[in-house]
């Protein structure tokens, strides 16, 4: 039978690799250093039982889980399903976000000075463009969102990229809009779309990228 601490390293480097982490974003994360975290899923050391537990609590596991064999399927299957209050957490945290933006466009919308059901705003101009603020809440939301995904659901690549995507996308049309209806003079930008090509494709290769991790090297 292996030694313990070479089956505790096998574990915590399975997990750590299902969740899509390295080292050094590992350690981040649960504040021990990098060289720690390498020492201890090589077998060097095993971590104590204080240790365990902020591994077990960041993982969703119990320490019992961590000191005992198991399968490469079942700690993939374990690091990448979070426990519920962990998602309920981050849920909120989106939420919370997305509230924020749009009680922020709505009270720029409905202030004195740019509403457009306002007679007494210094400028008529601002009152025509105080609609365009809901075009461009979009994109910022999409971004919070983004940001959010990847930093609390790492192992969802694919909704990250979605949601980048949309951000960009969205954030050159919001800019044709405004040229469009609500800048004076109006000017047809459509084309700057094309733009979005190219970085669409930057994004989808960036997402693709992995770095070498730091132990095979």
């Amino acid at each position: 039978m292996e030694q313990l601490s070479n089956i505790v390293g096998k574990n915590l480097a399975s997990l750590r690799k299902a969740r899509g982490l390295t080292q050094q974003e590992l350690a981040k994360e649960i504040n021990y250093s990098d060289k720690s975290i390498s020492k201890w899923e090589l077998g060097y050391a095993l971590p104590s039982v204080d240790v365990l537990k902020d591994f077990a609590e960041f993982y969703g596991v119990t320490v019992d889980y961590l000191i005992r064999e198991q399968k490469e399927q079942e700690l993939i299957a374990t690091a990448q399903k979070e426990t519920p209050w962990i998602n309920l957490n981050h849920g909120l945290i989106l939420a919370m976000s997305m509230t924020f933006i749009v009680l922020v466009a709505l009270s720029v919308f409905f202030s004195e000075y740019y509403s457009p059901f306002s007679s007494s705003a210094p400028d008529p101009e601002s009152r025509r463009w105080a609609w365009s603020i809901f075009i461009w809440m979009v994109p910022v939301c999409l971004l919070v969102a983004a940001f959010e995904t990847r930093r609390f659901w790492r192992p969802n690549k694919i909704a990250f990229v979605v949601l980048l995507s949309c951000f960009v996308w969205f954030l050159f049309i919001a800019f044709a809009i405004h040229f469009a209806f609500f800048a004076r003079p109006s000017e047809n930008v459509w084309y700057i779309l094309v733009a979005c090509i190219p970085i669409q494709v930057i994004i989808i290769l960036a997402a693709n990228f992995r770095r070498k991790p730091k132990e095979k090297q």
